[in-house]
């Protein structure tokens, strides 16, 4: 994962280093482009590398030669190189973010894999995949989608992608009690959608103590529904950690 890499460290994890090359290169290290020798090497985010370490995987495509960091000796690699990318290389061409060159030396076989907005007829099925992988991993019973989760989830447009449809169903099976998950308890709605100004909560709090805090800051200007639905949970769920909690609704608090 290039994104994942320090600048200062990717040029040395891709194509290697020689003993003495820099301040704590104590020994030589292979670079992964010269361990996939004979093989594949899989580059995600390739949008992500830095200019200089562009053109030396430009060589290796170009001409199969690397140098390692620290010698003027090349080394001969053959080696298979799939790359992928959330951003526009074209758009990152044209800012010299990215080098012309290299885009097309990568694009010898380009297959373009549609977001969630271009396939909600697929969904569904990837839901449900999602949801029986988080449970199992969660060591939670089997749990199934209601009809209003599954339009839910077809109505929505996944700005976050994948990444976003699993994030919201894990959570779902976090914080449901039964063994199945409505569209509330996804929290589908974004939190303009919901009357009332929400108070802010600490990140580090526990599940136990973000559950009170939330309750207690916005009770007195959301109703029940409100609170369920900023939660994530179903209004039953809501009122049995109410209860569990000792968290009783004030008087005054507004009801619906």
């Amino acid at each position: 994962n290039c994104a994942s890499i320090p600048e200062r460290s990717i040029e040395s994890e891709l194509f290697g280093h020689v003993k003495g090359a820099f301040p704590g290169a104590d020994t030589s290290h292979q670079g992964l482009i010269e361990a996939a020798e004979g093989g594949t090497l899989f580059l995600d985010e390739i949008g992500e590398l830095p200019l200089a370490a562009q053109s030396q995987l430009l060589r290796v495509l170009a001409d199969g030669e690397l140098r390692p960091l620290g010698t003027t000796h090349s080394r001969r690699v053959s080696v298979r190189v799939l790359a992928s990318t959330q951003r526009d290389l074209k758009q990152e061409i044209a800012q010299a973010r990215f080098r012309e060159d290299l885009y097309y030396r990568l694009r010898v076989i380009e297959i373009h894999l549609p977001t969630l907005a271009e396939r909600h007829e697929d969904i569904p099925a990837l839901g449900r995949f999602l949801l029986a992988r988080a449970t199992q991993r969660l060591n939670r019973p089997p749990m199934q989608f209601t009809d209003s989760a599954l339009a839910g989830m077809r109505n929505h447009d996944w700005p976050g992608n994948v990444r976003e449809l699993e994030n919201a169903i894990e959570r779902a099976v976090i914080l449901s009690d039964g063994d199945s998950i409505d569209a509330n308890a996804l929290a589908l709605c974004e939190p303009e959608e919901m009357r009332g100004d929400v108070a802010s909560v600490h990140p580090e709090l526990s599940l136990e103590a973000y559950f009170r805090h939330f309750v207690e800051c916005n009770q007195a200007h959301m109703s029940e529904t409100e609170l369920a639905q900023g939660l994530g949970i179903s209004r039953k769920a809501l009122w049995e950690r109410r209860q569990r909690l000792g968290l009783e609704r004030p008087r005054k608090a507004r009801r619906k």
